[in-house]
């Protein structure tokens, strides 16, 4: 689903994702990981990944399906189970360009890989939706980094390699 080199880790699963099974989707989820650092909390790519859904759905994603989704995903990847590993998400919608739609967020994880601790991710989606054979694509893109620092020029270059209706 996404277009990078093999330099990059990846898991590619199907839905409903087996740790989030609230998620009601049928499709594909594809996660990719930097080529180094992702759970080094001093490297410059920690917690900075991508991840695309390919779904079956007969409308278009909107912010609070997208925000609600997030956290059930992050609170079965984490596996919350109280106050401190619970997550929050807040998306936007920034844009809308023919049938895609960008969002922008945050959301509050705990992370049970490296620090153990909360981080909070910033986030920026595209939603491509294809009315025509009730499909979206979804493209993730995470990092704790703000915006403006380097990490974010490698993702915001990342790009499907095509969207539902091509």
């Amino acid at each position: 689903l996404i277009d990078l080199d093999d330099s990059w880790g990846e898991e590619i699963f199907p839905f409903p994702i087996s740790f989030a099974s609230d998620i009601h989707y049928s499709g594909l989820a594809e996660v990719r990981f930097p080529p180094e650092g992702w759970r080094d909390p001093k490297h410059p790519n920690f917690w900075s990944y991508t991840y695309a859904w390919d779904i079956h759905t007969d409308k278009k994603i909107d912010s609070k399906e997208l925000s609600d989704n997030l956290v059930k995903y992050f609170n079965g990847l984490n596996g919350a189970k109280d106050d401190i590993t619970k997550t929050h998400a807040s998306i936007i919608k920034t844009n809308q360009e023919n049938s895609t739609s960008f969002f922008t967020g945050t959301v509050e994880i705990y992370d049970r890989f490296a620090t153990h601790q909360r981080i909070t991710l910033n986030v920026l989606i595209e939603s491509y939706y294809c009315p025509k054979k009730h499909r979206a694509t979804i493209l993730f893109k995470f990092s704790p980094k703000e915006l403006s620092h380097t990490t974010w020029k490698t993702l915001k270059a990342i790009r499907l390699k095509k969207t539902p209706c091509k």
